[in-house]
């Protein structure tokens, strides 16, 4: 008890140091994941809201770094732009299988239209003799969520998950997050979005940001550690050299490093 006393009185935490309130301005690039970073996360990803706060924050921050402002996350893009209309931002969605630049150029991995098929057929199959699942089509990723379904559903799921991404040849790979298993394109994740970015304007140069709050994240706070960015973790489920509590505390540490008060 007395050591976990001192650590909080030195702004630390096990998860890592509180960050800095350092200014935001235009040598910054601020990337940033959505779901348990941003906003709660919710038993559905449907039943999420974005709230004005939020969008006035997300619109502050891209003035504040000239453009520099990207988010990247599990989600398509489709259904970020839903989510923030009528904000228009650099994305890197489906854990960077699909990326929108700041110039509004979009790239896309390409996977064979038949495999998707297939996959998406086994995936239907495999799940039937499941309850209470929620299984996200994203296009080119499959996530199934089981919120609430409990240790021995995880553990069977997983297997037949992991049978699917063997049967892929390779071309999917699975990614376990909070109570969800996806099958995502083996060649994408977050490091890989966010070095795309940091390597054209107006991100090239900038002292990179990255917060987030889960696994998907890791390789996100890898490729801003490489080039002495700033990695912040979210929450109890990953570490990083700083740490804010959750997606309240996130918030009121972006708004302090603008300027914005309370």
């Amino acid at each position: 008890m007395g050591e976990s006393v001192s650590i909080e009185a030195r702004g630390m935490h096990r998860q890592g140091m509180s960050p800095p309130l350092n200014r935001i301005a235009e040598h910054c690039a601020v990337f940033l994941d959505f779901d348990g970073t941003l906003l709660n996360l919710m038993d559905r990803p449907d039943l999420v809201v974005v709230d004005g706060c939020l969008l006035y924050l997300l619109d502050e921050l891209y003035v504040a770094t000239a453009g520099a402002t990207a988010l990247v996350s599990g989600r398509s893009m489709d259904n970020l732009d839903a989510l923030l209309t009528p904000l228009r931002l650099p994305l890197a969605g489906i854990h960077g299988a699909e990326r929108r630049s700041a110039d509004g150029s979009v790239k896309k991995i390409a996977i064979p239209a038949t495999l998707v098929w297939h996959t998406r057929m086994a995936l239907r199959l495999r799940l039937r003799r499941y309850t209470g699942l929620l299984i996200e089509d994203k296009g080119c990723a499959f996530a199934v969520h089981y919120r609430g379904a409990g240790p021995q559903v995880a553990m069977r799921l997983r297997v037949d998950m992991q049978a699917l991404a063997v049967a892929s040849g390779g071309v999917f790979d699975l990614l376990e997050g909070r109570e969800v298993f996806e099958l995502r394109p083996r060649s994408c994740d977050k490091g890989a979005a966010l070095e795309s970015f940091m390597s054209e304007p107006p991100f090239a140069g900038r002292f990179p940001i990255f917060i987030g709050d889960d696994q998907t994240d890791l390789a996100g706070f890898e490729a801003v550690g490489r080039v002495q960015g700033m990695a912040i973790a979210v929450g109890p489920r990953v570490t990083a050299p700083y740490w804010l509590p959750d997606p309240a505390a996130v918030r009121a540490w972006l708004r302090g490093c603008l300027g914005l008060g309370n």
